[in-house]
């Protein structure tokens, strides 16, 4: 996601230098303890250099420490420090904020110049707003380099409102008497600057137009985590950081003792050796150097550098079949320390990195990719209104595509409990105007069809959307208006019921992210929440409406998993996704399910790497594939083509073969049910003109190359919390695990539905009798892959099972309605809740006279909510009562419907209805959500709005039925609303997906309608007659009509309304005497309203409609003839 860059005008080169040199009284210390001496500042804008010189004379064995600030479009940086005298500056940090300011901070003790006041200057890399800061300080180390600082932190961000921001805890200091140094830098925003509590405040230019800085100290003791912190502006973007400085009565630095817990993982040709750090004697470690020994012979050693050095490293070279050991020594400034004791022994062989496919080619980008149960993937790419989706089959190596409603691009994806899909969000832009969209959409891999769900209450691009324990979704964040606006207040889907609940008292403008949030559901039913760029994270409460602050990671814009329950795995990163920065590789963890959580830092990856994905495996382990080497959202053929994988157990990664093309931003990575993981996408960055990956490459783990896989023979298809339940398998006694994991719903480094939970076990003959997790933290209700693991670590093929609540019999079913035909009667009912089990048929039962009747079961997937009921006697009185039967039993009986009479006549009945709207498209896709019936009618309702005034160009179906238009009419601001119809010849016993299409770009609403009893004539032959009319309304919403028809012609026949218009936010609502059946209202795009009723023989049917002030409608009345 890229973002508007903050436009700032250089000052004018003649701009006057704003300086000023402060000397303050040294307090009487000891000779040892850290003195602030003097201090002096600079800044100018458009300067290709600056300089201060100190008010009074520097002192030889004193330190000067140099802030750094410079701000240019083009990023420029401080190419050097340098002094009058001759002394050395050494950069001891530098980094950037998201509109290219820079911070860097520089020091020199003073070894020249000890008695005068040397002038000290800074160079930029190019002309550009600079600011300089000098201060001298007393009894600090003296060393050269960087040995005389011992920890340090830094960030960046923008503010909000005015307040305080801060570095970031540094690490644990190493010793007491240090002097904790706080620097601040903005690129100019006229904001007034303070200190931090605790600090001193050495240094501020506030108020400024190119650069403002601040300065402040402390001392400190050991052990202590300090954090400086700063008061600024509101809308300030800033850059903050703390540098810890030994102090002079410190020991002098010695080289570093030997690295201890040297470890080695056997590769291909290869071995992975950690270890852990020593003491450095004093002085930062700058690199180890490892050395691999055979037959008790050093070979070739291998060097690794940093600041700090990684404690990790693959060696390559090896010769494959011999034994190696490795020992390990470290280097600071002083020199090298004594090796390490040796390694354990390994040896390389050609089967431990498992193998990666040939490359594949896609004809998608798979920005996103989620696993179906069926094993096929549901993929998709962005930047297209509505988006077209890829449903993709592995076996078949074939692609399916299938339309979303709209924009689902850099949206919210999980998988709903019964296994569809449900996004949430995505991109507004080319629609709405605002970058997110409240919309919310449902994949059904049982028909591969999209339909829309209620919408969200934010608009929403980049949320995350997270499964609770009760099986509704938290939505989190997101881009709401524009770049700059974020939905703080997180909602709440309920599948059941079809809303979203705001979780009012809860606000998050703590993760304004540039890309996703990372939220995972812990054990405690809590969903746990990391800010990637701003390195937070929080808990999120859903039942006591609470947000609450756990800490810093360490990792910035980096990759997560949950590896366990309640376990996360945090990686590489970079400090801004704004601007380039480097990748960096460094790792923590957290144990949620811990009394106090807290960030654990743990061996690095090998390699440094951004946009990367973590993926549990089968067996535990951790793959991490594909990433950058900088946050440049622009690389799509380079990147980190190694990939490497990460043990729990043992907190080892070892690096294993190499992709074939690289995987950076908008790339996925998916585990499959037979243990691999498949790569694929990449690019496509900020449109889709820009160069994108259309390939994937399937990576088989060395468990799949390591024997015979044992065989699942037997699940069921449902366990439920906390029960046992058995798995059937002839190799139940070499199992050593057995591993329930989330189907894949990736994309931007984030899976939303991640989980992998090992189940506790016993084996038995052809079976395991496993226990199923406890609740709904540690898995929440859906489809899981279940693995077993045998002693080898081979896991088996994976089984569906259905984890959630013991289910109950389905309520009884609501709102039957009846409707007479000849000898027979349709019958329709509301869904009931279903008990925590799908539905499985529905029973129909007639009565007459208190009897009942030969009932009708009803079944489908989904099982459709009519029925027609054939068999009946004319002129008799019948009702109707509806069972829903699942897993569990059969439900209690409905009450009865209302009573009906068939007859020779008939009389037409609504049966089912559809709807969707969208903004500039050339066409719209509605599916009905039930099967139609041939020989019913389906009614269409098409409103359309756009620039040129666009018309409705033809509706058509997926069964090929022929639609006629029965009317069209446009309003005063060239909306036309029109009606379409077709007899259903074709797609019986089938749900049809209907499509209106338009002569240009245009806001498009579509209504289906299907209905029984009407005439099944083609062409027109079904209408009798009609009225249409147009209005707007005034300072006041009312009543609208279309108008009175001429004389219906007959009995039984059916008066259907329509009413449209373009957009304009109103509540509307039928007519009198009018039954509603569709209402798509308060949108900013196109509303609608259908309606119906059955007019006596003769009558002049008005379909009327109420709507808001200021609004241009269009109604219409269409009186259609019976069957």
């Amino acid at each position: 996601m890229l973002f508007a860059r903050r436009t700032s005008v250089l000052a004018a080169a003649t701009a006057a230098l704003i300086a000023s040199f402060g000397l303050v009284a040294v307090p009487a210390h000891a000779a040892s303890a850290p003195a602030f001496v003097q201090q002096g500042s600079a800044h100018k804008g458009g300067a290709a250099s600056l300089a201060v010189t100190p008010a009074s004379a520097v002192t030889a064995g004193n330190r000067l420490i140099v802030e750094v600030g410079i701000w240019n479009s083009s990023s420029a940086t401080a190419a050097s420090v340098t002094d009058t005298a001759g002394n050395t500056y050494t950069e001891l940090i530098h980094f950037a904020a998201s509109e290219h300011t820079e911070l860097s901070v520089w020091s020199a003790p003073i070894t020249a110049g000890g008695g005068t006041k040397p002038t000290v200057t800074v160079k930029p890399t190019s002309t550009a707003d600079v600011g300089l800061a000098v201060l001298e300080y007393s009894g600090l180390s003296t060393a050269a380099g960087v040995a005389a600082m011992d920890v340090h932190a830094q960030t960046s961000g923008t503010t909000s409102g005015a307040g305080t921001v801060a570095s970031g805890p540094t690490p644990a200091t190493s010793g007491d008497g240090e002097l904790a140094v706080g620097f601040y830098a903005d690129s100019g925003f006229g904001a007034t600057l303070g200190g931090g509590s605790g600090f001193t405040l050495r240094t501020a230019i506030s108020n400024a137009s190119d650069m403002e800085l601040a300065v402040e100290d402390a001392a400190v003791g050991a052990g202590v985590a300090e954090n400086a912190a700063f008061t600024t502006a509101a809308n300030t973007t800033w850059l903050a950081a703390t540098i810890v400085f030994r102090p002079a009565s410190a020991a002098n630095p010695t080289a570093p003792a030997a690295p201890t817990g040297v470890a080695a993982t056997a590769g291909n040709a290869a071995a992975t050796v950690s270890w852990t750090a020593p003491p450095d004697g004093g002085s930062q470690i700058s690199s180890y150097t490892v050395t691999p020994l055979a037959g008790g012979v050093a070979q070739t050693p291998t060097t690794v550098s940093g600041a700090p050095p990684a404690t990790s490293v693959q060696i390559a070279g090896l010769t494959n079949g011999t034994s190696y050991t490795f020992t390990v020594t470290a280097t600071n400034a002083v020199g090298t320390g004594p090796a390490s004791a040796p390694s354990n022994a390994v040896i390389p062989s050609t089967t431990t990195n498992g193998q990666w496919s040939a490359l594949a080619t896609w004809p998608v980008v798979a920005v996103h990719s989620v696993v179906l149960d069926s094993g096929k993937l549901l993929v998709w790419d962005g930047w297209e209104t509505p988006e077209p989706t890829s449903v993709y089959d592995p076996a078949a190596k074939t692609f399916t595509t299938v339309t979303a409603p709209s924009s689902i691009f850099c949206s919210g994806n999980a998988k709903l409990p019964d296994g569809r899909v449900l996004v949430a969000g995505g991109y507004g832009v080319t629609t709405t105007g605002n970058l997110g969209l409240t919309d919310a959409s449902v994949f059904d891999p049982a028909g591969q069809t999209w339909n829309r769900v209620a919408s969200m209450n934010s608009p929403r691009w980049y949320p995350d959307l997270v499964e609770l324990p009760d099986g509704r979704f938290v939505a989190i964040s997101g881009n709401s208006s524009s770049a700059s606006a974020w939905a703080d207040t997180p909602e709440v889907y309920d599948p059941a019921a079809n809303t979203w609940t705001s979780l009012s008292k809860i606000s998050t403008p703590q993760i304004h992210e540039e890309e996703y949030p990372f939220s995972f559901l812990a054990p405690n039913g809590k969903v746990f929440t990391i800010g990637p760029a701003e390195d937070v994270s929080y808990w999120l409460d859903a039942s006591a409406l609470t947000w609450t602050p756990v800490g810093a990671s360490g990792i910035t814009n980096g990759s997560a998993v949950m590896y366990r329950p309640g376990r996360i795995l945090y990686t590489g990163g970079a400090q801004s996704v704004i601007t380039t920065t480097p990748a960096r590789a460094g790792a923590a963890t957290i144990d949620l399910t811990s009394a106090s959580p807290a960030w654990t830092p743990i061996a690095p990856m090998h390699y440094p790497r951004v946009y990367h994905t973590l993926v549990t495996l089968a067996d535990g382990r951790v793959l991490a594939v594909g990433g950058a080497p900088s946050s440049d959202q622009t690389q799509v053929t380079t990147g980190v083509l190694p990939a490497e994988i990460w043990d729990p157990a043992t907190g080892a990664w070892s690096v294993i073969g190499s992709l074939a093309a690289a995987r950076t931003y908008h790339s996925t990575a998916v585990l499959q049910p037979d243990g691999s993981v498949l790569v694929a996408g990449g690019g496509h960055e900020d449109s889709l003109s820009n160069p994108g990956q259309y390939s994937a490459q399937v990576y088989s783990p060395s468990y799949l190359q390591s024997g015979a896989r044992p065989a699942i023979s037997q699940t069921p298809a449902a366990a439920y919390y906390g029960t046992t339940f058995s798995v059937g398998t002839q190799d139940a006694a070499s199992i050593s695990a057995v591993n329930l994991v989330s189907f894949g719903a990736d994309t931007h480094q984030a899976d939303m539905d991640q989980h992998f939970v090992p189940l506790t076990f016993t084996a038995g003959p052809g079976a395991l009798s496993v226990q199923a997790p406890a609740n709904g933290g540690m898995t929440p209700p859906g489809d899981y892959m279940l693995f077993i693991v045998n002693s080898s670590g081979v896991p088996s093929m994976a089984a569906t099972v259905h984890i959630g609540p013991q289910p109950s019999v389905p309520a009884a079913p609501m709102a039957v309605q009846a409707t007479a035909g000849n000898a027979s009667a349709i019958v329709g009912w509301t869904a009931p809740d279903n008990g925590g089990s799908p539905i499985t048929s529905y029973t129909v039962t007639p009565w007459t006279a208190g009897s009942p009747l030969a009932p009708t079961t009803v079944t489908g997937s989904p099982v459709p909510t009519t029925a027609n009921v054939t068999g009946l006697t004319n002129g008799t009185a019948y009702t109707f009562t509806v069972t829903a039967a699942n897993a569990a039993g059969t439900s209690a009986a409905s009450a009865p419907s209302n009573s009906v009479t068939p007859s020779v006549a008939v009389v037409p009945a609504f049966v089912q209805q559809a709807s969707t709207h969208v903004a500039n498209v050339s066409s719209a896709t509605v599916s009905t959500g039930q099967p139609v019936r041939s020989g019913d009618r389906l009614v269409v309702e098409v409103g359309v709005w756009g620039p040129g005034s666009p018309t409705a160009s033809g509706v058509t179906d997926s069964a090929g039925n022929t639609y006629t238009e029965l009317t069209h009419f446009t309003a005063s601001d060239h909306t036309e609303l029109s009606v379409w119809s077709a007899p259903i010849t074709g797609g019986g016993a089938s749900p049809v997906s209907v499509t209106a299409s338009t002569t240009a770009p245009a806001d498009v609403g579509v209504g289906v309608l299907e209905y029984a009893g009407l005439s099944t004539a083609a062409g027109s032959g079904a209408l009798d007659v009609q009225a249409h009319a147009t209005g707007t309304t005034g300072s006041s919403g009312g009543s609208v009509a279309s108008g009175a028809t001429t004389a219906v012609s007959g009995a039984n026949e059916l008066a259907i309304g329509f009413y449209a218009d373009s957009g304009f936010g109103d509540a509307l609502g039928p007519g009198v005497g009018f039954t509603q059946r569709v209402n798509v209202s308060s949108t900013q795009d196109m509303e609608f309203v259908v309606e119906d009723q059955l007019p006596a023989a003769g009558a002049t049917p008005s379909a009327a409609f109420t709507t808001g002030a200021r609004t241009t409608w269009l109604a219409a009345a269409v009186v259609l003839r019976h069957g």
